[in-house]
């Protein structure tokens, strides 16, 4: 699949995505919003992205997290501009509890380096990251 090339003033950007996950402390709705919160602006940060290069967030939750919406946190945080999608996984053996995933799309303006993936405390990247260069 080739990635789709987009220009954007004077410059050209791809479309990427990228990953991130935070461990709430407690299923609570303050704990949610900070976490949410906290992530995207991680991911923002490390990333040195603009609001303008954000397409969409598309977020998991774990199953025992109930009290709150990242979506709802998130544009309470300022981030109502960008189109949001949540989802609940399915509950797992393997499964990390009270988890907050987030899959960003973004517009890409480095020629050069990958994006950061931000896995905040308590969680892990648990599918590496795949080596798409042709050989």
């Amino acid at each position: 699949m080739r990635k789709q090339t987009r220009r954007i003033g004077c410059c050209s950007s791809q479309l990427r995505t990228i990953r991130g996950a935070i461990q709430i402390a407690s299923d609570t709705p303050d704990l949610i919003a900070s976490g949410t919160s906290a992530l995207i602006s991680q991911l923002v940060t490390r990333n040195s992205l603009r609001h303008a290069d954000l397409i969409s967030f598309i977020f998991t939750v774990t199953p025992d997290l109930t009290s709150e919406l990242p979506p709802l946190a998130a544009q309470e945080a300022g981030w109502g501009r960008i189109p949001m999608l949540c989802a609940a996984e399915l509950p797992t053996q393997i499964m990390i509890p009270r988890v907050i995933r987030l899959l960003a799309h973004v517009n890409w303006r480095k020629r050069h380096g990958e994006p950061l993936h931000i896995f905040l405390p308590g969680t892990i990247a648990v599918r590496p990251v795949q080596d798409l260069s042709c050989p």
